[in-house]
């Protein structure tokens, strides 16, 4: 859930919530960056990659001011930003259908839909690349550093006729990004993720499986499968479903400190803005469907190992 766990503001944020999952272009933790090596971004699509400096990027001629409802900081604050659309221009994408990949320097990873990104209307959402000025640093997050690099949203107050609403919840809000990988889906890289091919699409456990990749799969895996590992597995040894039960489960998404009092978790509240009362019995139907499709038991690692 785009929150099970906050990535110390976003592994506070942990926007997407609480569970996650993933394995074939497996992204590693990326290390922060030391106080002396430029700041960069790497940008990778169809065997194709380009890293990109903050110094060159804030000297970008597409570089803007843009003045947005920030999500993160809950506060309007104006930032200078590229265009996704126009940084990803020229990258071979194959389709719009794909994912952008992101990774952060704190191991958190957000899987967006790249239709998102590459979007570039005025009257629908937008996203834009945020790079940070040194010398007039942004202010933290939970007393987290999130520069250089995030996504931030202009969004229109209402949908154009035609093109309704595109819900663009804090966990597209995605900060201290270092790599950017356009591939194909969380569902198509991760088997290990999938409900039976026999669920009906328009089902509660594939509408709770959509919902589970928007914000769970920031953090955990599903089946040892996932990108993101801050929190732990979501099926394996046992789903969560069965050891904390659906009202305990709901409470903890909602309200972790609710259920158990834990000055130091990492997880932050899920509120209905992110995820609907609909939505959680969604995912919850996912999970109960997922403990009956666990992957192969493996013994554990000894200690040290």
């Amino acid at each position: 859930m785009t929150h099970w766990i906050t990535r110390t503001a976003q592994a506070a944020k942990a926007g997407a919530a609480a569970l996650a999952l993933g394995c074939a272009l497996a992204l590693p933790a990326m290390p922060a960056h030391a106080d002396d090596a430029p700041a960069t971004l790497t940008i990778t699509a169809g065997g194709q990659q380009k890293t990109l400096t903050r110094d060159a990027l804030l000297k970008d001629r597409r570089l803007v001011n843009v003045t947005v409802d920030d999500d993160n900081f809950k506060r309007r604050l104006t930032f200078k930003a590229i265009p996704m659309a126009a940084l990803l221009a020229g990258l071979p994408v194959a389709s719009a259908d794909g994912t952008a990949t992101t990774a952060a320097t704190d191991g958190y990873v957000s899987h967006l839909p790249l239709a998102l990104l590459l979007a570039d209307r005025a009257d629908g959402p937008r996203a834009w690349l945020a790079v940070e000025n040194p010398a007039r640093p942004w202010p933290t997050l939970k007393g987290q550093d999130i520069g250089p690099f995030r996504l931030i949203w202009t969004v229109p107050k209402t949908a154009a006729p035609g093109h309704p609403t595109v819900r663009i919840t804090e966990s597209l809000w995605t900060y201290a990004i270092a790599r950017i990988d356009i591939g194909a889906t969380a569902a198509e890289r991760f088997a290990a993720i999938r409900p039976a091919a026999s669920e009906p699409a328009d089902g509660p456990v594939m509408h709770g499986f959509v919902v589970f990749q928007r914000v769970c799969f920031s953090c955990h895996s599903m089946n040892r499968a996932g990108d993101a590992h801050l929190g732990p597995d979501l099926n394996v040894p046992y789903n969560p479903v069965e050891y904390l039960g659906d009202d305990r489960l709901a409470t903890l998404i909602r309200n972790p400190q609710a259920l158990r009092w834990w000055p130091n978790s990492k997880m932050s509240a899920i509120d209905e803005k992110t995820l609907s009362e609909a939505e959680l019995k969604d995912l919850l139907a996912y999970l109960h469907h997922m403990a009956g499709r666990k992957a192969e038991a493996q013994a554990p690692a000894a200690p040290g190992h």
